[in-house]
C-alpha cells in the first residue's frame, strides 16, 4: 500500500510540476483525408508564402527579388527554369478578378485562369526568395500587385 501510494504521490509531483504529459489516441477511428493541390500555387515549405501572406514586410516592393523568364507548368507545379513559383493558394486565385488581361486574349479572368494563359509567355515576377532561392513567393505580376504584401503600411498597398 505503501509502494503504491508512494508511486501515486510521484505521478502527482511530476504532473504538478509540468514535466510528464498523456497522450491518448484513438487509431480504429482516426481516418485521413489528403487532397492534392497544384503546388506551383501554394505557398507553403521552407519558411512561408501562406495563402494570402508569408514573406517579411515588401514595403514598396525594396525588399523583393524581380525575375524576368519564360512561365513553365507541369500541371503540378508554376516554374521560371528552376525556380518554383508560389502565386498563392487556388481558391484565393480561382476566386480573384486579377487587375489586368497577362495573358492579352481580351478578357480579364480570374488569376488563376490568367497565370495559365501566361504559360509558355515571357513574364515578370517580384517576390521573396525562400527555400535557397529556389522558390519565389510571388506579389508581383508584370508589375500587378496580385496579392498584398505583408507587413505593408496601408499607404503603400496598392496596385501598381
Amino acid at each position: 500500500m505503501k509502494k503504491q501510494f508512494g508511486i501515486a504521490m510521484l505521478i502527482v509531483a511530476l504532473l504538478t510540476v509540468g514535466t510528464a504529459t498523456a497522450t491518448i489516441i484513438q487509431v480504429s477511428d482516426l481516418s485521413i483525408n489528403v487532397a492534392t493541390l497544384p503546388k506551383g500555387t501554394l505557398g507553403g515549405g521552407c519558411g512561408g508564402g501562406g495563402c494570402h501572406g508569408g514573406g517579411g514586410g515588401c514595403h514598396n516592393n525594396t525588399n523583393l527579388t524581380e525575375m524576368t523568364g519564360v512561365l513553365a507548368y507541369d500541371g503540378e507545379t508554376f516554374t521560371i527554369e528552376t525556380t518554383i513559383l508560389c502565386f498563392g493558394c487556388y481558391n484565393y486565385l480561382n476566386s480573384t478578378e486579377a487587375p489586368a488581361d497577362f495573358d492579352g486574349d481580351g478578357v480579364t479572368e480570374t488569376l488563376w485562369a490568367e497565370i495559365q494563359g501566361c504559360v509558355g509567355t515571357t513574364i515578370t515576377v517580384e517576390g521573396f526568395l525562400r527555400c535557397g532561392n529556389t522558390r519565389l513567393i510571388v506579389y508581383y505580376l508584370n508589375g500587378y500587385e496580385i496579392r498584398d504584401c505583408p507587413n505593408q503600411p496601408p499607404s503603400l498597398n496598392f496596385t501598381i
